[in-house]
């Protein structure tokens, strides 16, 4: 086992989908690469990783996960195709049924961690800032992991598990996933690079699993935003950010310039 090359099965996702319709496949090389692959004319929008499975039996593990669907649903949408009808979160149970029977398997629950701010693929050294110079920045949300509507109504001001080079000062906007699919505030920056203190235990109540919070505080970097605006424009929703200059939907905080932030601007 130990000299066997490992690989991937992958839950990715399509805003550009029915509602609860997931792909399932398998890659022997990491699955940002494979789902790039996948980003062609056949699909209007990119895919999205929602979880992975490694293990050096992947081959073996995928077959397992697509019997256990058929075994016991009809979700299959077509004979011999990789797409399912099936919640993302259902399908990730699966996952965790199926590494139960492998000694090598490990899962990455990818876009919760994105959406926690706790993918390690992201700490990557951006260039140094200019003397005065303020960024802007659009930062994904999920409703499902953290409640923050329920959190901006009742503090207005919110501490951000923090993973790209923000600071006090910058500005920026919050983008809601599915079913929002839009922008949906605007912030501005109060402070940057905070460790933990216990005025952030406040928000613990507004997360769907108290262990999450604890991941976060293990990271031990925040940033104090303002909620600065509020809006349901259909203007900013995916699609049409998409035809503005988004490459595809937010992973984790980016800056954002030129096409898209002029649109973004004018819009909100």
């Amino acid at each position: 086992m130990a000299n066997e090359q490992k690989g991937y099965v992958y839950i990715l996702t399509n805003q550009a989908f029915r509602e609860n319709w997931v792909k399932i496949g398998k890659s022997s090389r990491p699955v940002d690469v494979r789902s790039k692959e996948l980003d062609n004319t056949a699909v209007p929008l990119p895919f999205e990783i929602y979880a992975t499975m490694c293990t050096a039996k992947y081959a073996e593990a995928e077959k397992l996960v697509h019997r256990y669907i058929e075994r016991f649903t009809k979700l299959r949408i077509r004979n011999n195709r990789e797409f399912f009808n099936v919640s993302p979160e259902d399908a990730l149970d699966i996952f965790k049924d199926v590494a139960l029977l492998l000694d090598d398997a490990v899962i990455e629950e990818v876009h919760k961690r994105e959406m926690l701010g706790l993918n390690a693929e992201q700490e990557k050294v951006e260039p140094k800032r200019k003397d005065g110079e303020r960024r802007v920045w659009m930062i994904p949300y999920n409703t499902k992991y953290f409640d923050l509507h329920k959190c901006i109504k009742k503090y207005a001001d919110i501490y951000w598990n923090q993973h790209k080079n923000l600071a006090a000062g910058d500005i920026g906007y919050l983008y809601g996933s599915a079913p929002d699919s839009a922008i949906r505030y605007r912030f501005e920056v109060v402070a940057a690079n905070l460790s933990y203190s216990a005025d952030m235990e406040r928000e613990r109540e507004f997360y769907s699993n108290p262990s999450d919070f604890d991941e976060v505080i293990a990271r031990n970097r925040f940033v104090h935003i303002r909620i600065t605006g509020e809006t349901k424009d259909s203007r900013l929703s995916f699609p049409n950010l998409l035809d503005n200059g988004l490459k595809m939907a937010p992973r984790g905080a980016m800056s954002i310039t030129g096409e898209l932030l002029k649109y973004i601007q004018e819009n909100f």
